[in-house]
């Protein structure tokens, strides 16, 4: 596949008919929550954006949507489409770019799509181009698309971004009490702000080995924590009791714009982590169980978390075992330039 430049890319998206494209201004969030709910919604995706998720984008300082971002417009101020190349430019061991645009689903099948795809690629070729320096690690541009979403994932594929990996959303009902077992030597503890480096060291090096990962930078890490759905209280920690080092932790969030569509309020576990020196011990299961005690005593009607199909850790099988459920598949397109030499 031959890319146009980013101009003749832009150029493509000028020349569509009855739209104008502008970057997302911040008091443009509201409109785009909006269109991304129609959209999702349409597209019965198992997760949703919220005006929080966008205004915690654009009030990061790492983001630069000025330039990497897009909103076309009809003429009566409708939203239409966006697109988003969202570039990290916090690290280098891996260039990103979250893939991220949407076309609202009437105005489908008229080429915007594909002029918005192409538009975002583009985009994250030239800024790689631009900003590459000695010794940083190959591009990676990633879009996450519902499994069955067939227009989308055709449109991926004809642009040579092959699906690289599948991912589960899993949930359990929390309809009776939940036994958390104890384990010697480990104690299981509240979310400790003092404990927050700590935390963040020992779940990168626990995820190290997982697919598509890299170490979180400080001010990455800092912005999960800072998250409108982060829940300390439901956060859970898990402390040897030689060291009083942290070995674990389930990192809870209540992502409410999911409640509704979905039909049950529910209690997220977004990363669950034990280091490998203490694996085999019962520790995730420990960490999972009490995590969902305390969505229970908050109310929630289950508990949720995702899951890699292909982790080779067996976390799979760990989360049938403990009763969670599939409930939607999303798969993971991916193109990559390599590494210069």
């Amino acid at each position: 596949m031959t890319l146009p430049s980013e101009a003749t890319a832009r150029h493509t998206l000028d020349e569509l008919r009855g739209i104008s494209w502008q970057p997302f201004g911040r008091e443009d969030l509201p409109a785009i929550a909006a269109f991304y709910t129609e959209c999702e919604a349409y597209d019965e995706n198992p997760e949703r954006s919220s005006l929080a998720d966008l205004e915690e984008f654009w009030d990061s300082p790492r983001s630069v949507p000025e330039e990497d971002t897009l909103v076309g417009r009809e003429a009566d101020g409708r939203v239409v489409a966006t697109a988003w190349a969202g570039c990290n430019r916090a690290i280098t061991e891996r260039r990103g770019v979250r893939l991220a645009g949407a076309v609202r689903q009437d105005r489908r099948g008229e080429g915007i799509g594909r002029a918005v795809l192409q538009w975002e690629l583009a985009h994250g070729l030239a800024w790689d181009d631009a900003t590459r320096r000695p010794g940083y690690g190959p591009l990676v541009m990633r879009m996450f698309v519902p499994t069955d979403q067939a227009d989308v994932r055709d449109l991926a594929t004809r642009h040579e971004l092959p699906t690289e990996r599948y991912f589960f959303e899993m949930s359990r009902r929390l309809d009776e009490p939940i036994a958390v077992p104890s384990i010697d030597g480990v104690r299981l503890v509240d979310w400790d702000v003092a404990r927050n480096d700590e935390v963040h060291q020992v779940m990168d090096e626990a995820f190290r080995e997982h697919w598509g990962h890299t170490d979180a930078t400080a001010e990455m890490w800092q912005e999960g924590i800072d998250s409108h759905g982060f829940r300390p209280a439901w956060t859970v920690l898990a402390i040897d009791d030689n060291t009083d080092r942290v070995i674990g932790a389930a990192m809870n969030y209540a992502w409410e714009q999911d409640w509704e569509p979905q039909g049950y309020t529910e209690g997220y576990t977004d990363q669950l982590g034990v280091l490998r020196s203490h694996r085999g011990r019962g520790i995730a299961v420990a960490l999972l169980r009490e995590s969902m005690r305390r969505f229970s005593e908050s109310g929630m009607d289950a508990a949720g978390l995702g899951v890699d199909a292909a982790n080779a850790s067996g976390a799979l099988r760990l989360y049938e075992n403990l009763g969670y459920q599939r409930t939607a598949s999303t798969c993971a397109h991916q193109f990559t330039r390599p590494q210069p030499e």
